[in-house]
């Protein structure tokens, strides 16, 4: 037996995830084209794949609403956060990305966690 579950989401959980996409997507960028002109490519690439495995949780069990993408997302602002406190230079930068990130978390919360959504199921 097969359930499909398809969930209606508001214009809220829309902003707050395209939010959370951009802003991996373009950190992705800049970690990988960092990663070619910098002197350090090992450290760039690390970022560059914490970036992208955000975004590819972003893109697909996010969308779905699974509680456990809602939270390991909560990884992408503090991941960006923690290494900026070590570089004065960027810290603004990477704050305002972290801040963005989590303006775009608190707006899908309601998603994740209201218990009465209109949820369509049919079985087969």
């Amino acid at each position: 037996m097969s359930t499909i579950v398809t969930i209606s989401h508001n214009a809220r959980f829309k902003t707050g995830r395209i939010i959370l996409l951009i802003a991996a997507g373009l950190m992705t960028l800049n970690h990988a084209a960092l990663m070619l002109v910098l002197d350090e490519p090992v450290l760039f690439m690390g970022y560059a794949a914490f970036n992208l495995y955000a975004l590819v949780v972003i893109a697909i069990p996010f969308g779905r609403c699974e509680k456990w993408a809602w939270f390991l997302t909560w990884t992408l602002p503090i991941g960006l956060a923690i290494p900026a406190s070590n570089n004065p230079n960027l810290a603004p930068f990477y704050y305002a990305v972290s801040a963005v990130c989590v303006l775009g978390l608190l707006l899908t919360m309601r998603d994740f966690f209201v218990v009465d959504r209109q949820v369509a199921h049919r079985v087969p």
